[in-house]
């Protein structure tokens, strides 16, 4: 695919007195047999030359006013109102952490627009693209309001960011500031191509990457070489998919970025009891091929299939005991709350490279993420080879597997391991005893189950008897596990620690009752507590479940 031609005209509307904005660009696929033959695996037909319009006659208005400079310690709280802010992406304490509810505070306190200088003085004059709303997908009438709505917000480099710091302080600056904000109910295109398996065609692995990228940023490594990868996966998997067990599904996700993951939110709602009943695994594809990218993480990888993950990894690369990151709502991880595994195998690079800035979401962590530098020169083919080659290896695997390769062993161990840790943090002000005898129960009747997988080979009743209780395992833990809003709602897409990369997203919502000894006498004690309590018991009923499912099939098997 090459792009043509890229047409942007912004003028001046007397009439209706704002600047209008047109943006499109014109693509080209050269009719070759390679081209084709993709095409025939998706079942699509080939337009040799297309128009994708992105903007088209778009109004944007601009905000006048006087510019003040507020520091990191004082945003939300310093008067505001009617002012243009200029501000640090980095307030007090917290990476990025200009975004989201601190956004929605400024806007309740009248704020005229906004200034921000990237926090990014390891490459100072690069300017990171994102959203900046926490909204999972579409809206709803409960949390529209969560979406902010101030007029104009601009970053700027921290290159330029101290110099014109210096000048707001001085005082009597003005400006005039705009931004593109086209905020509506939009039509996305969302590719999807199955290869059905031969024996259980209505089982599949969900396969999937984002196909967009932020506005004005190539976005070859985050995420074009993801769709590369994940069109070579289809290519081979279709040549060979009489020698399929179950199905292998592609999705590729349409409003990642700026919509914040609105296809695969919306595909998670619209095929909800597909996905529920019938989905074996979530694979997520994003950033592979990355040059320099040899360090290997098992990323957004819930605990079932982490011995699956790491060790695909290590028998195609060699890298033992890669690091484990779990879920968190990003990466469109839509289907936590559905409960279907997941797990990744991501490239990224190593710490003391050069290309490093620790604190990017995508590009391998490189310092060009989402940025107009993610250019065709930051990938490397031999790379994108072997992440392409770990990929199959792993769709192939789990696509094949007789015996689903998920163990909850693990799952009931790191229960555990967290109500420990909680219940010597919260001391008397939240009882976990039950959820520690529950996780117990649990952890020795998942062993029992670990035992008896080497007993149902050759059995095919059986066997079809223990991967649908794994499977129905994922869907009772998991939701409780890695979403706070409870099964058929979506997370917000904030921040969380993982990727922070502080510390794992685990039990966040029970979690919170750490606070507690810290509220003791204050009337939020109380609201903390009473939620605490009923987060305890949806931990307890899941595992009790749990338990029964799995003492349920042991009898059977």
């Amino acid at each position: 695919m090459k792009l043509k031609a890229t047409r942007r005209i912004r003028r001046f509307d007397r009439e209706r007195g704002c600047y209008v904005y047109d943006v499109s660009f014109t693509t080209q696929a050269p009719l070759t047999e390679r081209t084709i033959e993709v095409a025939e695996a998706f079942g699509l037909g080939v337009d040799e030359t297309q128009e994708h319009v992105l903007y088209r006659d778009f109004e944007f208005h601009l905000a006048e006013g006087d510019v003040v400079y507020i520091p990191p310690d004082e945003i939300g709280v310093a008067d505001c109102r009617d002012k243009i802010v200029l501000a640090d992406q980095q307030t007090a304490g917290d990476w990025m952490g200009l975004r989201d509810g601190l956004l929605l505070r400024l806007q309740e306190m009248g704020v005229k627009g906004l200034i921000v200088v990237e926090q990014d003085d390891y490459m100072p004059s690069v300017v990171h693209q994102r959203a900046d709303f926490s909204v999972s997908g579409s809206p709803t009438s409960d949390n529209i309001s969560l979406v902010q709505t101030i007029p104009a917000i601009v970053h700027v480099s921290n290159k330029d960011g101290g110099p014109l710091k210096r000048l707001v302080k001085g005082g009597g600056v003005r400006a005039r500031v705009t931004s593109v904000v086209d905020t509506g109910w939009k039509t996305l295109y969302l590719l999807e191509a199955e290869i059905k398996g031969a024996m259980d065609p209505e089982k599949f692995l969900l396969v999937n990457g984002h196909v967009d990228t932020p506005p004005f940023s190539p976005g070859v490594t985050d995420n074009a070489s993801g769709d590369v990868a994940m069109i070579e996966l289809a290519r081979i998997l279709n040549k060979h998919k009489d020698k399929l067990r179950r199905s292998v599904r592609f999705a590729f996700w349409p409003g990642h970025e700026l919509g914040r993951y609105a296809g695969s939110t919306w595909y998670n709602d619209a095929h909800w009891h597909e996905i529920r009943y019938n989905c074996v695994g979530f694979y997520n594809i994003d950033s592979p091929g990355v040059r320099g990218a040899t360090r290997y993480v098992a990323r957004h990888t819930s605990a079932e299939t982490e011995q699956f993950c790491r060790s695909i990894i290590e028998r195609v690369t060699g890298q033992a005991n890669v690091p484990v990151h779990r879920p968190a709502r990003a990466a469109d991880q839509a289907f936590l709350a559905n409960g279907v595994p997941s797990f990744s195998t991501y490239p990224l690079l190593p710490e003391d490279h050069p290309d490093r800035w620790a604190w990017t979401g995508g590009s391998a962590n490189a310092w060009w993420w989402h940025s107009e530098h993610d250019t065709l020169d930051k990938t490397d083919k031999n790379i994108l080879a072997l992440d392409t080659q770990i990929s199959l290896t792993a769709v192939l695997e789990l696509a094949n597997a007789e015996t689903l390769p998920f163990e909850h062993v693990s799952t009931a161990q790191e229960i555990y391991d967290f109500a420990v840790e909680l219940q010597d943090k919260v001391a008397d002000h939240l009882d976990l005893s039950r959820v520690l005898a529950e996780a117990k129960r649990f952890q020795a009747a998942a062993q029992k189950l670990e035992d008896a997988k080497g007993q149902v080979g050759g059995d095919p009743a059986k066997g079809e008897k223990l991967n649908v209780t794994l499977m129905r395992l994922s869907r009772v833990l998991n939701p409780v596990i890695y979403s706070q809003r409870g099964r058929f709602q979506h997370d917000p897409a904030e921040w969380s620690p993982i990727m922070r990369a502080t510390g794992r997203y685990t039990l966040a919502a029970l979690g919170r009752a750490v606070e507690l000894p810290h509220l003791a006498g204050k009337t939020t004690y109380g609201f903390l507590r009473a939620q605490a309590v009923r987060e305890r018991n949806r931990v307890v009923t899941a595992l009790h479940e749990a338990v029964r499912l799995t003492e349920g099939v042991l009898a059977l098997l």
